[in-house]
């Protein structure tokens, strides 16, 4: 008969180390490997002593680690696990599987992201599947039906437990045999939660916007990715409500840690001042003006959420009109904005003011129809909201439009 336990004192300890091994491993990939990292300080990261967690597994909220065999591989290989888990979520694999043979769409899963992350010079350990030669660069879904042609249930095992939602894939610790002593740790709470795709949508999003005001544009497969999240089936509403909230640099928002104590290994988490600095940039060649008062109310109580504000509003058609900066003691309310000038467009007087008089921009959101020249990319992040009549036209930048 198989008996339980919860992890005994000598196991805690063990899931203590990992806990700090954890932690360093995430401030190193979050200065080597932004884009990962951003994904990673939005997770949980949970050493577990379960026999249902031989080796790792994600639900996409946490990521959970059993420590012995994590405190066996080298700084490298730690690291490539923390990113092969990322990745695992990023590409939404316990969503894409459902339907599917589990073993082989698991190798499959587990093929593509090795193959990617060998390409990005991670360490990746000798018992992590790889796609043969001739399969290089296909996704898992292709992976998958090449691996069911050649009948291959039989293949080594994936490097880590796969979980989905709905189901419950752990071992049941049946096949251990009878009289087994097994860990069950009380740690191990896989939660997908009720909406995993919008969960992940969100956290992606929020890491795409911290690369890019770190780094600048995204590498062109990731920016594939992070476009298909950003036009999903969410409202124009909660898309604006995310974006500028991903921006924020208030107290609630992770930042990249203090170098200068990294070596010492202490992760001091850096803070911002809790104001939203935000720009909002007004269309006002004409063809905006009934569309206005719609996203001037959602903007509004936006602004009212954060509490504290400054918002600078810039008119402009084929030149600046005005100037004006609204905040909790002078508030923005959209009927207090005139839309001045209406004649033609030009984007470029907006973002040439801004280079020269604002230093602090948190975020610039361009209310348009989108008919304009395009302007050079400035190194903050823009949000183009597109009113439903316009055209999205702009060939950088998160672009929202406006339901009729």
């Amino acid at each position: 008969m198989m008996s339980l336990r919860s992890p005994n004192a000598e196991e805690e300890k063990r899931k203590l180390k990992a806990a700090e091994s954890l932690e360093l491993d995430r401030v190193r990939l979050l200065l080597d490997q932004p884009f990962i990292g951003a994904v990673l300080i939005r997770l949980n990261l949970i050493p577990v002593v379960d026999f249902r967690c031989p080796t790792a597994s994600t639900d996409g909220q946490n990521i959970f680690v059993n420590p012995d065999f994590y405190l066996k591989m080298s700084p490298g290989e730690r690291r490539f696990l923390l990113a092969h888990e990322v990745w695992h979520i990023v590409y939404l694999h316990f969503l894409r599987g459902k339907g599917r043979e589990r073993n082989i769409f698991n190798m499959a899963a587990d093929m593509e992201i090795n193959f990617m992350l060998k390409q990005e010079k991670f360490n990746v350990p000798s018992s992590a599947l790889l796609p043969p030669p001739k399969w290089q660069r296909f996704n898992a879904e292709e992976l998958y039906y090449r691996l069911l042609k050649e009948n291959s249930a039989s293949a080594p095992a994936v490097f880590d437990v796969h979980l989905e939602p709905g189901r419950d894939d752990r071992p049941s610790g049946d096949e251990n045999g009878d009289d087994e002593l097994l860990v069950m740790d009380p740690d191990y709470k896989v939660d997908f939660g009720s909406d995993p795709e919008n969960s992940v949508r969100e956290k992606v999003v929020e890491a795409a916007v911290q690369y890019e005001k770190k780094r600048g544009s995204l590498p062109s497969g990731l920016q594939r990715i992070v476009d298909r999240f950003r036009s999903g089936k969410l409202h124009w509403k909660e898309l604006l409500s995310q974006y500028v909230t991903s921006c924020f640099g208030g107290s609630r928002r992770w930042l990249p840690p203090n170098r200068r104590y990294i070596s010492s290994g202490l992760y001091l988490q850096s803070r911002r001042d809790a104001r939203l600095q935000a720009i909002l940039a007004i269309d006002t060649s004409g063809s905006t003006v009934g569309d206005f008062p719609l996203f001037a109310g959602e903007l509004m109580n936006l602004l009212n959420s954060f509490g504290q504000y400054e918002l600078t509003v810039i008119c402009c058609d084929a030149e600046i009109q005005s100037v004006e900066t609204f905040s909790p003691e002078n508030p923005f309310d959209g009927k207090n904005v005139k839309f001045k000038g209406c004649g033609g467009t030009s984007f470029k007087p907006v973002f040439d003011y801004v280079d020269k008089n604002l230093l602090d921009v948190q975020i610039l959101i361009y209310f348009t129809d989108g008919f304009g020249d395009d302007p050079k990319k400035p190194p903050y992040p823009v949000m183009w909201v597109i009113t439903p009549n316009g055209e999205n036209q702009i060939p950088w930048g998160y672009k929202v439009k406006m339901e009729k």
